[in-house]
């Protein structure tokens, strides 16, 4: 089974050259809109060592709680959270990870896989259903071993470059790649001596904070090649009653390990450790706990390596037993009586209305479920003449829009256009939204598309010069004030910040986003600026003028085509929540989210699949729309499900 272990070993060097070449900046993206919520990231066997890298990675750069669990630990947390989820599997076929995006689903959670091939059961999964987003990447090294060690170092490498940057990736990491210096590492640790004994013994490793990643995946590869029983503790949690067991007449061999950082601790342990105590010292490279966690993933590898050679195992090719391969497929979940219950679309669009958190098996308050169904058949009876729109995260995802339209999405848009029906987009954008929808649609419907540009400061059709709007010059005040404030970083001259009526700020995280929204909804009230509003969307802010609104585009379709725009126009977003930049738009007449809800009763409903969200939802709307006279039907599968 797999190859030698020394081969995976040999492939390092590699697997990094590898992992640098691949295109990341669409999971850097869908990472980001994360920002500021809790994200379970989901790992089995080895990936769950990759999972606690990424957890890390994630907690340093977007500062947000992130949690490391295997599936079964996943299954129940579903009953008293619901986190955003990453699926981390290479090959992506082992049953608990399948278990783990079937529950995700069914709890209706934002999920991703991330997977080493193109080919899979999970992405066959992803493609059936869209309630999960799939970055698939190709390994070129073939077949891992029983240990999948270039696996998990590809997928840390993976993730540290969609967070961290190519920059830094290179930077930092490269050097711990070099071939020069992991041969010097490798043979370093074939200097330990005395390892029979300790596989005899056991291994007891203490690992500063830093370290931790190499005691969790060290201990993995031990247990998992049947090399030596390991106990892991901290520095400080061994100091807690843990340390009596080196008092034993045939006390476990300890390696303590660290990062230069931590150095004095580990020091300071090791020295009162008893004299009888077999003890190794490990020092990990890295100057960020970020490179800190990726050395001690190599090291750990190269532990395994030389402990295995004094055992005369190879890990990489264990005989593995009947027994073992019976309990790796076991099904557990309708063993744990855990199989995941599809809730009806009513039942889920109440829940996303009343938004309370937790738990798989919340059941929504019937008055609720009552008041969807009422608000779904006022839609499947309405005679829709017009759509409103808006474009990133509804038309496409939001990852996805410095990328061309789906082509997909762009055919089901033109043949409704071709059927009659008027579209209009309402969008935050300008002419880098102008000159994409010109590139994705034909030229014969450019007349049949009218966009509201930043918010609606401009409208006009796609066939239509774009005219750059002059900022208001009402905005400077805000301007200056942002220029004072400990957010001054972000200023910029108010031709750089403002069109029309719309003034965008971009941030770097969500808290920092939600922070100055609350300064300048004071700033507003302060200044007497009642009728401004201002609105966040991931990590931007836009602040509009008392004549600036989405809705000013449902009022120009309206007065063009003389149709109701609260009866006859239909309104989609994704951002409808209250401070969501789609609120306006959607807080009044027929109006659908494909993802963020308001908490109005009347209004800005979601009806999406399970887990499914922005454009995959706005897609299924669309789908459903079908010719009726002179006008169009929402069919009822498109709301109620089939």
């Amino acid at each position: 089974m797999g190859k030698p272990y020394s081969d995976e070993l040999e492939g390092l060097a590699h697997t990094f050259e590898w992992a640098g070449q691949q295109p990341v900046d669409q999971l850097r993206r869908f990472l980001s809109r994360w920002s500021g919520e809790h994200v379970a990231v989901v790992g089995s066997g080895g990936s769950y060592s990759a999972a606690l890298i990424v957890a890390l990675f994630r907690e340093l750069v977007h500062h947000s709680p992130t949690s490391a669990v295997t599936p079964l630990e996943f299954d129940a947390m579903l009953r008293r959270l619901s986190p955003r989820t990453l699926l981390l599997s290479a090959e992506g076929k082992n049953r608990d990870v399948l278990a783990a995006a079937r529950a995700a689903q069914a709890a209706d959670l934002s999920s991703a896989a991330l997977t080493l091939t193109t080919s899979n059961p999970l992405l066959e999964f992803a493609a059936a259903h869209a309630s999960l987003r799939a970055f698939a990447f190709q390994m070129d090294w073939g077949k891992d071993g029983y240990l999948a060690t270039n696996s998990l170092a590809a997928t840390s490498l993976l993730a540290y470059r969609a967070l961290f940057g190519h920059n830094d990736f290179m930077a930092q990491l490269g050097p711990l790649f070099h071939p020069e210096r992991l041969t010097a590492r490798r043979n370093h640790f074939r200097s330990w001596t005395g390892l029979e004994r300790a596989c005899r013994s056991g291994l007891l490793v203490l690992f500063s904070a830093q370290a931790k990643p190499f005691a969790v995946d060290l201990e993995s590869k031990f247990a998992e090649a049947a090399l030596a029983h390991v106990q892991t503790a901290d520095l400080r949690q061994f100091a807690h009653g843990r340390h009596l067991q080196l008092a034993a007449q045939f006390p476990m061999a300890v390696i303590l390990v660290t990062s230069v950082e931590e150095a004095s601790l580990a020091l300071a342990t090791a020295q009162l450790l008893p004299p009888t105590v077999q003890q190794w010292m490990i020092e990990l490279d890295g100057q960020r706990e970020q490179d800190t966690a990726i050395a001690g993933l190599i090291d750990a590898m190269f532990v395994t390596d030389v402990f295995a050679q004094a055992a005369g195992i190879d890990p990489g090719q264990p005989e593995v037993p009947e027994f073992g391969r019976a309990i790796h497929a076991i099904d557990s979940a309708p063993l744990l009586h855990s199989m995941p219950k599809m809730r009806s679309r009513l039942e889920l669009a109440a829940c996303r209305k009343e938004g309370t958190p937790g738990g798989r098996d919340q059941a929504a308050k019937p008055n609720v479920v009552s008041a969807a169904a009422d608000y779904a058949n006022t839609l499947t009876r309405a005679e829709i003449k017009a759509i409103v729109c808006d474009f990133d995260g509804t038309l496409c995802r939001a990852e996805n829009r410095f990328d061309p339209m789906a082509a997909e999405h762009v055919e089901q848009i033109s043949s409704l256009l071709r059927q009659g029906m008027v579209l209009a987009i309402a969008t935050g954008r300008g002419d880098s939204l102008y000159k994409d929808l010109r590139k994705s649609f034909d030229p014969d419907l450019y007349s049949a598309i009218t966009v509201g540009y930043y918010s609606g400061s401009l409208i006009a059709r796609l066939d239509e010069p774009f005219e750059q709007p002059p900022a208001n010059a009402a905005f400077q005040d805000l301007c200056n004030w942002l220029q004072k404030s400990v957010y001054h970083q972000h200023y910029k001259p108010l031709s750089d910040l403002a069109r029309g009526g719309q003034l965008s700020i971009r941030l770097d995280s969500a808290h920092e986003c939600a922070r100055l929204l609350s300064a300048v909804h004071h700033w507003l009230k302060h200044n007497g600026l009642r009728d401004w509003r201002a609105y966040s969307s991931g990590h931007s802010i836009d602040i509009l003028d008392a004549d600036t609104s989405k809705r000013n585009v449902v009022a120009h379709v309206a007065a063009k085509h003389q149709i109701d725009p609260n009866a006859e126009i239909l309104r989609m977003g994704d951002a409808g929540q209250e401070g969501g930049n789609d609120y306006e738009l959607l807080s009044e007449g027929l109006s659908l989210s494909c993802e963020r809800v308001s908490v109005d009763l009347a209004t800005c409903w979601n009806f999406g699949a399970s887990g499914s969200n922005q454009v995959d939802v706005t897609s299924a709307y669309l789908r459903g729309l079908s010719p009726h006279g002179g006008a169009f039907r929402l069919l009822p599968a498109a709301l109620f499900g089939e």
